[in-house]
């Protein structure tokens, strides 16, 4: 019977300590991965273009994040001006306080310049090919059709309880004894 508690209570101590390492886990995934909309410090773009090649194609995942101070030659994603669109591309000159860009497949440094307020953030990491799979996730048809998949899977998992099984009372065996004879046990 000891050695049946010291189990459960080791079990125990495993489910806890599984928890809290899931727990640890995921903090440590939300601070490094957190997208800025839900507090975080990350910003997600999908490259469109091909004016940052061989670094970047299109339909790559580029994962920027704010930094307290940009440098020339650093892949920065800025909202540009004169475009209106968020644009990634390398710091090729910072002057007065303004920094001017250039895509590197491009012949020619980007039109107008971005001031301090207009920095999104610094490459980071990026994700070939991954821009493609956000895409097409992103068209409802799509997620559709991938939220009824879920939603079967869910059924067909949690449909039938699984089944417990029936713990079996253990009874002491009580034998009695009449004048000395035994006469059996009682179950």
């Amino acid at each position: 019977m000891a050695t049946r508690r010291a189990k459960r209570q080791g079990a125990r101590g495993r489910r806890a300590l599984t928890g809290a390492l899931a727990i640890v886990a995921s903090v440590i995934f939300w601070v490094l991965f957190a997208p800025v909309q839900l507090g975080g410090s990350i910003t997600y773009s999908v490259t469109a273009g091909i004016s940052m090649q061989p670094l970047l194609y299109k339909n790559d995942l580029a994962l920027v994040r704010t930094e307290s101070s940009y440098r020339v030659g650093e892949v920065v994603l800025y909202n540009s001006p004169v475009l209106h669109k968020p644009v990634l591309h390398r710091i090729v000159l910072i002057q007065n306080g303004n920094y001017f860009f250039k895509g590197d497949n491009n012949d020619f440094v980007d039109p107008g310049y971005a001031t301090r307020a207009e920095l999104v953030g610094k490459l980071w990491v990026h994700v070939p090919q991954a821009g493609a799979v956000i895409g097409w996730l992103g068209k409802p048809a799509h997620s559709a059709i991938l939220a009824g998949l879920g939603a079967f899977i869910l059924v067909l998992v949690s449909g039938k309880p699984a089944r417990k099984r029936k713990r079996r009372r253990h009874r002491p065996r009580v034998r009695i004894a009449l004048d000395g004879v035994d006469v059996g046990g009682s179950r």
